[in-house]
């Protein structure tokens, strides 16, 4: 034990020496902004990262207050590991090398970076933990600790949800167990404030991961997945661990469970690589289970055990110079690598100084307003396009603080004209805003999810406007840049072409709550195909924004009637 706790005090010392040097990335500071709103539940994420920041920000400020509690946390999942796994080995330096050997360790599992995915895989941990004393003694204090690991870890991230699914699906006959349909009652009863901020917001987190997120399949993405978990898991090393954990014969139902854990997030993420791209770090709760099931596997072979010490060995200098390059910016490391870590504030402090005290509205990027809004301490506000997708800066009331503001306003490449500032990250773009307008609260529900046309037709629909917030929207007010209804029309290796369907003067003036339903035309591409059309509210220097999911346009070669099928 008192090896476990020197070495877990010097895996903390390390990440706090690490979190005061390095820079905030962006995702922290995405979260440092949800801190300043502590809620019940945000667009991406449950709300216990932003807790852990503003709780560390309570403490310290700066870098080091953001990333205090995570590298507690991370400390702790490596201490639980070691614990979990003392019983196993005879000798513990062999689990600590093979962790120091692991580079997701260093940053996201066990690190220090303030992201939903270290609290996920600590209570992971933890749930772990307490599952094996409930397979061999389901005591009250047990059957509590399990739910409040449970509800810790759903609170963190929805892949917990995975966590919890695999270890059923791995022991069915525990729902025939009186006391875990009461885990299930305690840990739901302790969940429900997200649930019901889930209900409130229209299940907006899971909209945006389970289907927002899909696209076609791309022979990259799949590539991608395969060549970060190679290098997540340790190029050296890792696949070895990944391969006894996969393979090793369970001995009972906690291996069993930890087993299915292991090779069901990485199936699952592997099919999920088919419909998009997959984060290297999604996997990051199978670490644990293959941790705990390689390592007695290597013990037992000695010839295996000289191996896995020896290329541990290889991989550590390798990982503390990617942890000495967060810190110090090398020439070596590629501008867009080195960006993310370094010279932020002096680029945002210069976009400061040419805003002179005006609001500041980036294009497409949640990570760009939370940089700026961290390091000057002024808030920011992002304007989503359907090129992008939405954030929680869609659901903060920031829109309509900012209505008839004077903004500086930091367009798409693609807009020409305004103004450049010279930055030391090149040149930017900007527009002086006198009377900013922003509409992208404003509802818009389309009345099919599938129709059908004939080419070239002039199409008269309904749409349904609606407002959702607390203010009236006045479309014809005296804005700078006035807003259009727009509709989109795009299909897969085509041009997109965005097309004016009504002056902002001829759209009626909604007050807070109301929905209603407006007509408007457009016209049907003269190539038939299958097409997807969206309507928003763009102009001549705002891309068109999100309103709703598009919805699905045969066009008809030949005179098949006016249809809208469902």
């Amino acid at each position: 034990m008192r090896k476990i706790i020197i070495f877990s005090s010097f895996w903390l010392i390390l990440s706090l020496i690490q979190s005061y040097f390095t820079e905030i990335i962006d995702d922290e500071a995405y979260y440092w902004v949800y801190s300043q709103f502590l809620d019940r539940g945000f667009f991406d994420h449950p709300p216990m990262i932003a807790l852990l920041i503003k709780i560390g920000t309570a403490i310290f400020p700066g870098e080091l207050g953001v990333r205090l509690l995570p590298s507690l946390l991370g400390a702790g999942t490596v201490f639980l590991i070691l614990i979990m796994l003392k019983d196993e080995v005879r000798d513990i330096r062999l689990p600590m090398l093979v962790i120091c050997a692991i580079p997701l360790l260093h940053l996201h599992v066990g690190g220090f970076l303030a992201i939903p995915d270290l609290p996920l895989v600590f209570f992971a941990s933890l749930f772990f933990f307490f599952y094996k004393k409930y397979l061999a003694h389901e005591s009250p204090l047990v059957i509590l600790l399990l739910s409040l690991s449970i509800v810790l870890m759903l609170y963190s991230k929805y892949h917990a949800f995975l966590v919890i699914g695999l270890s059923i699906l791995s022991n069915l006959k525990i729902l025939y167990r009186r006391s875990f349909w009461l885990v299930v009652l305690v840990s739901t009863l302790l969940y429900l404030p997200h649930i019901l901020w889930q209900v409130k917001h229209d299940f907006v987190s899971f909209g945006y991961h389970l289907i927002d997120r899909n696209s076609p399949f791309q022979f990259r993405h799949l590539l991608e997945y395969i060549g970060n978990q190679w290098i997540m898991v340790g190029p050296f090393c890792g696949f070895i661990l990944l391969y006894l954990g996969m393979t090793k014969r369970t001995s009972d139902k906690f291996e069993l469970a930890l087993k299915f854990n292991l090779i069901g997030f990485f199936l699952v993420f592997l099919f999920s690589s088919l419909k998009g791209h997959v984060e290297p770090h999604w996997t990051a709760a199978a670490f644990v289970p293959m941790i705990l099931l390689s390592v007695p596997v290597i013990e037992e072979n000695l010839r295996l055990k000289k191996w896995v010490s020896v290329l541990s060995y290889i991989s550590i200098p390798f990982i503390l110079l990617v942890r000495l390059a967060l810190i110090v910016d090398f020439d070596l490391v590629p501008d867009k690598v080195s960006q993310r870590f370094h010279n932020k504030e002096e680029f945002y402090m210069q976009i400061q100084e040419e805003a002179r005290g005006r609001p500041v509205v980036f294009t497409n990027s949640f990570q760009k307003p939370s940089l700026y809004w961290f390091f000057t301490k002024e808030p920011a506000f992002t304007h989503n396009n359907y090129r992008y997708r939405k954030n929680q800066y869609d659901l903060w009331s920031m829109e309509a603080d900012l209505q008839g503001q004077e903004v500086l306003y930091l367009p798409d490449r693609t807009f020409p004209g305004g103004d450049i500032l010279q930055t030391v990250r090149g040149p930017v773009r900007f527009h002086n805003t006198e009377y900013f307008c922003h509409f992208n609260r404003v509802d818009i529900n389309l009345p099919e999810i599938h129709w059908e046309f004939e080419s070239g037709e002039q199409v008269e629909i309904d749409l349904e406007l609606g407002n959702p917030t607390e203010s009236s929207i006045n479309f014809s007010d005296s804005c700078t840049h006035k807003p259009w209804l727009v509709y989109t029309i795009f299909s897969e290796g085509e041009r997109d072409k965005t097309s004016l369907a009504q002056y902002s003067d001829h759209l009626p003036v909604l007050t807070p709550g109301e929905y209603i339903e407006f007509p408007v035309e457009f016209t049907v591409p003269e190539v038939a195909g299958d097409y997807q059309i969206m309507f928003s509210f763009g102009g001549p220097y705002m891309t068109a924004g999100i309103h709703g999911r598009p919805v699905t346009l045969t066009v008809l070669s030949t005179s098949t009637g006016n249809s809208m099928n469902n």
